[in-house]
């Protein structure tokens, strides 16, 4: 009371306290509301928040990463990775480089445990005791999920021996609490044995389910396609090439992506994102990707090659993008 008193006297220290009253007043996180929301895991309350006002652009940052699978395979023996001696070195490529959004690939149930435990910033989906090959990484204090989804496309071959094709994807459905933006986030890991037939008809699937999804809010895409920038998938993606249907209908990519990498670092002489042997070699096999919709703002993206006294943490190298979705 005392404060407010000589403030009526003094005109600038009543200015001053206004200003910090609405400072308070107008922080997202004072105005947020505790719910729980699908697709958090269980017991993770998520804080969603109205959107700051006034802002209206925030930057993403999205990692793509293939972290070799490790775990249990079909026919219940183990497959051994290395992965208790590389986990210190992925959990450093998660926290380190500050991504808001991370798609993993050949992550298994176990794996998927041994990290999440360490990430308490992050939300996960699919919940730990999923089986799958995926996972998609998100953090809690940024955004929450409004819908999720696994997918299965085509499994069996058009022509017998024709089509292995994609395995399946995963998504969610975010939004962003900063400036209130939704956003659909697709994680793939393509098969490195389709036919060429088979290649053709996963970009053309993937098209579809984008064509037909619930909203149309923006879709980015991550993972590891198996595929170079003249292959198939990629082509097809990017709208450079048009493939025949399941129907034999030829048909075009109804949403055109942007490879980040490419679009930010257009004259780069590495692109490669394989690390074959644990190496660390630099080369230009890029089969890792983040897809942005046409029209979006590329600030930057990186591939990673952290190491530790010559030790990688895959043999894949993590891809990190940031950008402006439109």
């Amino acid at each position: 009371m005392f404060t407010i008193c000589q403030a009526i006297k003094h005109p600038l220290l009543l200015q001053l306290i206004l200003i910090a009253v609405i400072c308070l007043c107008s922080n997202q996180v004072y105005a947020a509301d505790l719910i729980e929301r699908p697709g958090a895991g269980a017991g993770n309350s998520q804080v969603v928040a109205h959107p700051a006002p006034g802002i209206e652009r925030a930057s993403l940052k999205v990692m793509t990463f293939n972290i070799r699978w490790q775990g249990r395979q079909a026919d219940g023996e183990f497959s051994d990775s290395g992965f208790s001696r590389r986990k210190p070195l992925v959990l450093d490529v998660l926290v380190k480089y500050g991504a808001d959004i991370i798609g993993l690939q050949e992550a298994s149930i176990e794996q998927r445990a041994a990290l999440a435990s360490e990430l308490p910033g992050f939300g996960i989906f699919p919940p730990l005791a999923e089986a799958g090959d995926e996972c998609i990484l998100y953090r809690l204090g940024r955004f929450y999920v409004r819908g999720s989804g696994h997918e299965d496309l085509r499994r069996e071959p058009e022509i017998a021996g024709t089509n292995i094709g994609v395995r399946d994807f995963i998504w969610v459905y975010l939004q962003d609490r900063i400036i209130g933006k939704r956003f659909y986030v697709l994680n793939l890991h393509a098969d490195n044995r389709s036919s060429e037939r088979g290649r053709e008809l996963d970009g053309v699937l993937l098209g579809e389910w984008i064509r037909n999804r619930e909203f149309a809010d923006p879709v980015i895409l991550t993972g590891d396609f198996n595929g170079m920038p003249d292959q198939p998938r990629y082509l097809y993606l990017t709208g450079q090439r048009a493939y025949p249907g399941v129907d034999g209908v030829t048909v075009r990519m109804p949403m055109p992506m942007l490879d980040t990498f490419r679009e930010a670092n257009p004259n780069a002489r590495y692109t490669g994102t394989s690390n074959a042997d644990y190496k660390g070699k630099k080369n230009k096999y890029q089969i890792d990707y983040v897809f942005v919709p046409r029209g979006t703002t590329v600030i930057r993206s990186e591939i990673i090659y952290y190491q530790d006294n010559g030790s990688y943490p895959s043999d894949h190298f993590p891809l990190l993008s940031e950008f402006e979705l439109k």
